[in-house]
């Protein structure tokens, strides 16, 4: 079975998702009968496609970016174009995640129309317009897959939606940003203050060179706002949330936890409280008799507590580029299959 893809976005997770494709073309096609052709990418200064697959070897060699788009049609000029293509079987949505929709919204609607299925990696456009999105797709019959915008290769929506299908679930609570759960870790193990633990992050490429949507906890937010509202029936916005996050937290608070036989953590927490949901990211004491004070570094995880299967705990999951590609990868061959 053939499935063309068009990715939107060549940053690093879009092309270590190629990469994917690539390395693992003869696996997949092997295990599941889908041959995946990535017929093109989307850029902000143009497009490249071709219907029977492009040159994968020619355009990993290529920078990334738009630029890496232009360098590849420069070597292969039948390829590129001024405008956004949209043919093809599932769209990919790579681009940087951003709050407000970004541009990654107008070519998911695009797409959607053009009767593509969608698969997102980028979080921005499910957290500004989430049932927009639903109610498009519902309507042209386009099947969604975002498990990668939840907490990247951690499975949590592929849990929280198969495994626990029949489940009343009344809560789930996370540790859902690697960065800050290695800041924390850091200055747990070592007694080191934010600032050094943030600097050890970023010479480690952990975090960002602006960490902000990481520390000030919005990161965090979107994640468990996504899952809330795709499995506790809640339609919030980033608005309904309450958030803090971790850039006030001094070695006091570090060593005063210790003292209680406790972590600190960034947790995401959504919960039922008189049949309604309500959501909210802080640091909070997690101690020993917790399987979250467990997680450490940049890993992350998730505890889900329900009305039928008691409390079930998904743990771990790579936490960077890699990690999201696999997982959008993951969410391709579920929908091709």
């Amino acid at each position: 079975m053939d499935k063309r893809i068009i990715v939107c976005g060549y940053g690093n997770v879009g092309k270590k998702l190629i990469k994917l494709i690539k390395d693992k073309y003869s696996e997949i096609y092997e295990q599941y009968n889908v041959n995946l052709i990535l017929s093109g990418v989307i850029g902000s200064k143009g497009c490249i496609f071709e219907y029977n697959g492009l040159n994968l070897d020619m355009l990993l060699e290529c920078t990334t970016g738009s630029d890496g788009l232009i360098e590849y049609g420069e070597k292969n000029s039948d390829s590129f174009y001024n405008y956004p293509i949209y043919e093809g079987d599932i769209f990919v949505d790579c681009t940087p995640s951003d709050i407000n929709g970004g541009v990654g919204l107008g070519h998911t609607i695009n797409a959607i129309n053009s009767g593509m299925d969608i698969v997102f990696l980028s979080k921005g456009s499910l957290v500004s317009n989430f049932s927009f999105i639903m109610n498009t797709a519902k309507e042209k019959d386009a099947k969604i897959k975002y498990s990668g915008a939840t907490a990247a290769a951690l499975p949590t929506m592929d849990v929280g939606q198969y495994s626990l299908a029949g489940c009343k679930i009344n809560s789930i609570k996370g540790i859902l940003n690697g960065t800050t759960n290695y800041i924390l870790s850091k200055m747990h193990q070592s007694n080191i203050s934010f600032n050094e633990a943030l600097i050890e992050a970023q010479e480690k490429g952990i975090a960002e060179r602006n960490p902000k949507l990481d520390i000030e906890g919005t990161d965090s937010a979107t994640k468990i706002l996504i899952l809330a509202n795709s499995l506790m029936n809640s339609e919030y916005s980033l608005r309904d949330i309450s958030i803090k996050g971790i850039d006030e937290i001094k070695q006091e608070d570090i060593k005063r936890a210790k003292n209680k036989n406790a972590k600190l953590k960034l947790l995401a927490y959504a919960y039922k409280e008189n049949d309604k949901v309500n959501i909210e990211v802080k640091p909070m004491e997690v101690y020993q008799n917790d399987i979250l004070s467990y997680v450490e570094d940049t890993n992350k995880g998730v505890v889900f507590s329900t009305d039928t299967m008691g409390e079930i705990y998904v743990l771990g999951g790579a936490s960077n580029p890699l990690g999201a590609a696999a997982a959008g990868l993951k969410d391709i061959i579920n929908l091709s299959r």
